[in-house]
């Protein structure tokens, strides 16, 4: 095997023994260069003609380039972070002044949301939402100053009665609903959901404990100031003929009554449908639609006879009234028309129950008519 030595133990040898006379005068000249500049730098300091140097003062007098208007935030009371703000310096609106008390509190400012963002707040159910009329969200977050337990509050702005009916009616799905001052409501394991006039609301806290569920009965008492016409709709004043008709007619109570704005009866035709509770028991229900002119209430009244056919076994056809009765589950389906109204019953047990509450309502509506 080859031996090759790792150090080198010979000494070093200078191989140029000769340094030409132009490079000796090339250093002396560079190294006078270099001590010429830093005299120089040294002796000029801050003596210097700003002409020279400086833009002309004229310059920074003459306004050549637009104006560019900047937004400058006002000014807001200053608040230790993590503290409760106070209510004098806090905007509440849209939630009445009785939603705060001496001990809950909000930990910041009311965020409101539109359609346009309203996913940052509520992504995956703000299409269910604005599909029935959703108009402004506003959230705010309080806290007790006993234990330090925290109530998240969500206030929707449905446009009129039938938005907050309808999302209401998803959310009290099989649950006992409640009544009071108006407020239609019910109570969660950590706070309450409930609605009023064109409101919808949801609270929610971080904790079960008796401070949050009484501060939910007292936030029921609160919203009962809600209502009134919304600002950008006037025509929402008005109480929609259907819903008047179950309630003030046929006397169902509010929390009794829901609205379906699409999809009714499983079929994509059937939209906007008042249904209210038949009082015979928890499935049986009437349902009233008033449609935009006879023409149209005559269509959907036919294609709502088409449809039911394939389930339902027809029992009587009399003019602008049919009766059917479900193949399997024996229960009984009556629809009629009359004007505007498409109007009838589902989910019945008991013929004559079916013919005395087409009879109800087409009283009803005969009275409404006239």
């Amino acid at each position: 095997m080859h031996n090759t030595r790792i150090f080198n133990t010979r000494r070093p040898r200078l191989l140029r023994t000769y340094i030409p006379r132009s490079e000796n005068v090339s250093v002396i000249v560079i190294l006078f260069a270099m001590l010429s500049l830093v005299a120089w730098i040294v002796t000029r300091q801050n003596d210097f003609d700003p002409a020279e140097r400086d833009l002309p003062i004229e310059l920074l007098y003459e306004n050549t380039a637009p104006e560019i208007e900047i937004y400058t935030r006002p000014l807001e009371l200053w608040v230790e972070p993590g503290q409760a703000v106070t209510a004098a310096a806090l905007d509440l609106d849209p939630f009445p002044s009785a939603t705060l008390d001496e001990d809950w509190q909000p930990v910041g400012r009311v965020k409101h949301f539109q359609a346009d963002n309203l996913y940052q707040k509520i992504n995956g159910e703000a299409e269910k939402f604005i599909k029935q009329g959703f108009v402004e969200l506003s959230y705010v977050v309080l806290r007790s100053a006993a234990d330090g337990s925290e109530i998240a509050i969500e206030l929707f702005d449905q446009g009129d009665l039938g938005g907050s009916l309808g999302i209401f009616a998803e959310h009290a799905a099989g649950r006992p609903v409640a009544e009071r001052q108006g407020v239609s409501f019910f109570t969660t394991s950590a706070g309450v959901i409930g609605r009023k006039d064109r409101f919808f609301f949801r609270a929610a806290g971080d904790r079960q404990s008796r401070a949050i569920t009484d501060k939910a009965a007292r936030l029921v008492e609160a919203f009962a100031a809600l209502g009134g016409p919304p600002a950008a709709a006037a025509e929402a004043a008005q109480v929609p003929a259907g819903f008047a008709l179950l309630r003030n007619r046929l006397g169902i109570a509010e929390a009794d009554i829901q609205f379906q704005e699409s999809n009714a009866f499983q079929y994509d035709f059937a939209s906007r449908f008042w249904f209210g509770n038949a009082g015979l028991d928890d499935a049986a229900r009437v349902f009233v639609h008033v449609a935009d002119d006879p023409q149209a209430a005559a269509d959907l009244f036919a294609a709502l006879v088409d449809e039911q056919a394939y389930e339902y076994d027809q029992l009587e056809s009399q003019g602008s009234y049919t009766l059917f009765r479900h193949r399997f589950l024996n229960t009984y389906f009556a629809v009629a028309s009359d004007g505007r109204y498409v109007y009838g019953a589902e989910q019945l047990i008991d013929k004559d129950a079916a013919d005395t509450l087409i009879a109800r309502l087409s009283e009803s509506i005969d009275d409404d008519e006239t």
